[in-house]
């Protein structure tokens, strides 16, 4: 009996991990493209938009006015739970866009554990964050770092031009907490200098 079980157990095993091998995406190819573009602007930013919490894509049109000044911030894993508390630490006048960079992430870690936790940390339905699964949104950035502890800030001006501002770092494991609330606000300030 405990044989059988044991039998059931190991093939269910061998089972799972075949589907998910057999049902994972294939990896996107990464090309350097030594011509990529130095000026950024709102042309390159993709026309659709997954928000987080939203059921359809949006419109790139309804997350960035024109005509418009927007702070944009990449957050990846770490630095994206305290990125998100800028309006909790500072005062911001200029509206901002979070871009949730999670587009290394595994298909099934994406699928079934990231946009549930993404809910969770976007609290404020006034700051929209961009689930960027496909990483087109990073990609229009020309941004190719995704080390879990960095975050980037960019200015899109009234007339479309994009312009990386700022580049941070946050304490490891912030995530699980390893940051007081003082780290945080420290790890954001510089960033808040700039727009001042």
């Amino acid at each position: 009996m405990l044989k059988n079980i044991l039998k059931l157990v190991f093939l269910g095993i061998v089972g799972f991990g075949l589907l998910v091998y057999l049902t994972a995406e294939k990896p996107k190819d990464v090309k350097n493209d030594v011509n990529r573009s130095t000026e950024l602007s709102l042309s390159g930013v993709p026309a659709s938009l997954e928000l987080v919490g939203k059921e359809n894509p949006v419109s790139s049109s309804e997350v960035f006015k024109t005509g418009q000044k927007t702070l944009v911030v990449v957050g990846n894993h770490d630095s994206l739970i305290i990125v998100k508390d800028l309006k909790k630490y500072f005062e911001i006048e200029l509206p901002y866009v979070l871009v949730a960079n999670i587009s290394k992430a595994p298909w099934f870690i994406k699928k079934w554990v990231v946009s549930g936790k993404l809910e969770e940390l976007n609290d404020d339905p006034t700051i929209p964050m961009i689930f960027d699964v496909d990483g087109s949104m990073v990609d229009s950035l020309n941004l190719d770092d995704t080390t879990k502890t960095s975050y980037f800030a960019y200015i899109i001006d009234e007339n479309g031009s994009i312009t990386n501002i700022y580049n941070g770092k946050v304490k490891e494991e912030a995530m699980d907490g390893s940051m007081n609330e003082e780290e945080k606000k420290a790890s954001l300030k510089p960033l808040v200098d700039l727009l001042n």
